[in-house]
């Protein structure tokens, strides 16, 4: 029995002769490679020409040679750098992409698979099966507004949420996407709404279903709902709100939605004429001040450069003369030197000599008999000729200390004369370069003057058709305002308050009027009951492949209408930029590696000509529409670029990023012409309101601040916001603004920055 117990406990423990289960490349080491490799060696970004995706890539090797050889861990180049006992050391110490180092037991796993082989398969792409969005997701991921100011749209989540900014109320709800959505988009005329998300795009149609016939509550005069506004029909059929409690007139509902719509946009093209002449005349003032300075000093070169050229010729002669007076100066205090110098040595000999003179004399002295002592003459004639010698040297010395000061005289002599031919040189040299100097500036300042001048010539011209312009302008504007004062609508027979908030008028051609209950904006059948309808989708966030690379942070419609371009990507790996056909879903074209990140913000010219890009690469990038070709590279932001947006003149381009700070782009020329800071946090939202200078900037501060392109706040706005803020949006004229936070709560702000409706999640 004991020896059974033996058996079956040995039969438990693990044989050190089992074989363990050889590891998979795509199970085991592919991970690994994600996470700390392949974001800089992919085939997308292959940094040092090494794509590290396969085993038979790795082998192929890069610029160092192979990063893999089969069954030898220690001689293969990924494990000897991911050790870090080869350099370069991979994955590097600060590397933009954060890639972790491996850890010990990785690098084990790495070891063992190489050894066993490095045989495998990278995994195939699996289709993607979306679970249930949590409740939990409720941060406002994107927002948009039509461009006319009617509705906003809030994405939470895997949710679009779309609200009546007249009505100030929610109007419509759908799930958009499986995913969360990560953009959206009105098209120019309203009628479009496109969202994005992973992997895919979806194209929504406005529909509606206004009422055919009013309701039996229907008579001459009603009030609202909660009884504060009160609707008459007065003699000829005109329609009054009123406030029921002070009996003040609001408005008088006398006009067409369409004619409202052109006052609307002519209101608008003519604050654009008017910025587009203002800044035109500021540019030709500045040029008018530059030609002015630049004239005055091309008169003071030319009279500069008059009065020194009758002299080039005497300060030439003069400037060879003190050249050759100072070289022979030169000479001169040379040899004054090499006999100052003969002079010291000779001195320094001369005071040896006579230091051994005294020394033997020294000697000779204690040599000699004392007094009274019998004479030996041979010590006494010694110390006789010791003496001698002792003041012949110090003769010697005397006379020779003396030719050594005069020598010294000499020197100094010379060297002030040489002091000052050097002098006379540079006063020479320096003018023969005030005249060269004249001349070069008489030049130069002759050449910018000229282009100045067919610059002020262009630039009047410009400023002459922007004033053209604007009188067209104001002829379109104030033919939409006297068409709204001709206007005769048919006389109003019945009114009724609806109970979705709006007032509803019958008239006597038969049809059924619609207004805002409380400000008599008159609405467009297609606004009274909106829901919008998948009508295409491009793209499919479930399948292996997608015409759509990661996540559509951006979607942008053309100016026209017509295409729509999205920015998507790969993180740390690539960028992607498409422009696709609004009525097809076509793709019209794809830009060519535009960032070596992902695309995080898009934004047209108001022509249509250009395409403005953020990256998370940390660069701003514009593009021309019609050859897919880059037009500008900007590049100052210190980390990811989150938002980018043109002016309505395309001449000034504003950016936001994770770096805290706004940059104004002179896009004629790739200047910063500003750098707005002063965020605590990232700056996620930017955009110009209307057709001026005016930004509208968003930071998770919270924080949101107009402040203009040249540099300066119009106004800052933190009370009322106390959550992160995510995003913001704005109508074509500006006055209608929306911002949205972390807790999915929306806020629509009026022009003066006041908060007038909350909508919370």
């Amino acid at each position: 029995m004991k020896n059974l117990r033996l058996f079956l406990l040995l039969a438990c423990l693990p044989s050190s002769a089992a074989k363990a289960e050889p590891l998979s490349f795509a199970r085991d080491i592919q991970p690994l490679l994600e996470q700390s490799c392949l974001p800089c060696h992919n085939k997308t970004k292959s940094e040092g020409g090494l794509i590290l995706e396969t085993p038979q890539a790795m082998v192929e090797g890069g610029d160092n040679g192979p990063a893999l050889v089969p069954n030898r861990a220690m001689e293969s180049l990924i494990y000897q750098t991911a050790t870090r006992k080869k350099k370069p050391f991979m994955p590097p110490e600060a590397n933009k992409a954060k890639a972790p180092h491996l850890e010990a037991n990785q690098i084990e796993i790495l070891r063992r698979w190489i050894d066993e082989g490095a045989t495998g398969n990278a995994r195939p792409r699996q289709a993607v099966v979306w679970k249930a969005m949590p409740s939990k997701i409720r941060s406002i991921s994107a927002l948009a507004s039509s461009p006319d100011g009617h509705f906003g749209a809030a994405a939470r989540g895997d949710t679009v949420t779309v609200y009546d900014l007249l009505q100030q109320r929610e109007v419509f709800s759908f799930k958009a996407h499986p995913d969360i959505v990560t953009s959206v988009a009105f098209s120019p005329d309203g009628l479009y709404l496109a969202t994005g998300s992973f992997s895919e795009v979806k194209l929504w149609g406005k529909k509606s279903s206004p009422p055919s016939a009013l309701s039996e509550a229907a008579a001459k005069a009603a009030t609202g709902q909660d009884g504060s506004i009160e609707a008459v029909i007065l003699e000829g059929g005109t329609v009054e709100l009123k406030d029921v409690a002070s009996k003040k007139k609001i408005a008088s509902l006398l006009t067409d939605r369409k004619l409202l719509d052109q006052e609307t946009f002519a209101n608008l093209e003519l604050a654009g004429s008017k910025f587009e002449l203002g800044f035109l005349e500021n540019e030709l003032k500045g040029t008018k001040e530059r030609v002015t300075k630049i004239t005055t000093d091309l008169e003071k070169a030319n009279k500069e450069h008059a009065t020194l050229l009758p002299k080039r010729a005497e300060q030439a002669k003069a400037l060879a003369e003190a050249t050759a007076k100072r070289d022979a100066l030169l000479l001169e205090r040379d040899s004054s030197d090499d006999a100052f110098m003969t002079a010291t040595r000779a001195l320094e000999a001369a005071k040896i000599a006579e230091t051994t003179a005294l020394t033997a004399l020294k000697t000779a002295e204690s040599a000699k008999p004392a007094p009274g002592a019998e004479p030996i003459s041979s010590a006494a004639q010694g110390h006789e000729e010791a003496k001698v010698a002792a003041k012949k040297a110090g003769d010697e010395r005397t006379g020779l200390e003396a030719a050594l000061k005069k020598a010294k005289e000499a020197l100094e002599a010379k060297q002030k004369l040489v002091t000052d031919s050097i002098k006379a040189v540079g006063e020479a040299a320096s003018a023969i370069s005030s005249a060269r100097t004249a001349e070069l500036n008489a030049a130069n300042f002759a050449t910018v003057l000229e282009q100045l001048k067919k610059n002020e010539s262009s630039q009047s011209t410009s400023v002459e058709q922007a004033k053209s312009a604007l009188t067209e302008t104001e002829k379109r504007a104030a033919s939409a305002i006297s068409a709204i004062a001709e206007y005769r609508q048919p006389p109003a027979e019945s009114l009724s308050f609806g109970t979705d908030g709006l007032l509803y008028t019958t008239h006597s051609d038969g049809k059924i009027r619609t207004w805002h209950a409380t400000t008599g904006t008159p609405l467009d059948d297609a606004d009274i009951h909106p829901r919008w309808e998948m009508i295409r989708v491009i793209g499919d966030a479930s399948k292996v492949v997608s015409p759509l690379t990661g996540r559509v942070s951006s979607i942008v419609f053309s100016p026209d209408g017509k295409s729509l371009a999205t920015g998507s990507g790969e993180t740390s790996r690539s960028g992607e930029m498409k422009i696709w056909d609004v009525q097809t879903g076509q793709l019209q074209r794809e830009f060519l590696k535009p960032h070596k990140d992902a695309v995080l913000s898009l934004n047209f010219s108001r022509d249509g000509k250009w395409l403005a890009s953020g990256s998370a690469d940390r660069s701003v990038r514009i593009w021309e529409i019609s050859s897919g070709k880059l037009f500008r590279n900007l590049e100052a932001h210190g980390s990811h670029v989150l938002s980018v947006a043109f002016r309505s003149d395309s001449r000034r381009l504003v950016s936001a990023g994770s770096d805290n700070v706004l940059k104004i782009w002179n896009v004629e020329n790739s200047d910063v012409i500003a750098t707005v800071s002063g965020f605590t946090k990232e700056v996620n939202n930017v955009l110009y309101l209307g057709r001026g200078d005016e930004v509208l900037a968003t930071s998770g501060g919270p924080l949101v601040r107009i402040v203009k392109d040249a540099g300066g706040d119009v106004r800052a706005k933190t009370e009322g916001f106390s959550k992160f803020i995510t995003t913001a949006a704005a109508a074509r004229d500006g006055k209608t603004q929306l911002v949205g936070d972390v807790e999915g709560t929306l806020r629509l702000l009026s022009p003066e920055g006041k908060i007038l409706r909350e909508w919370s999640r």
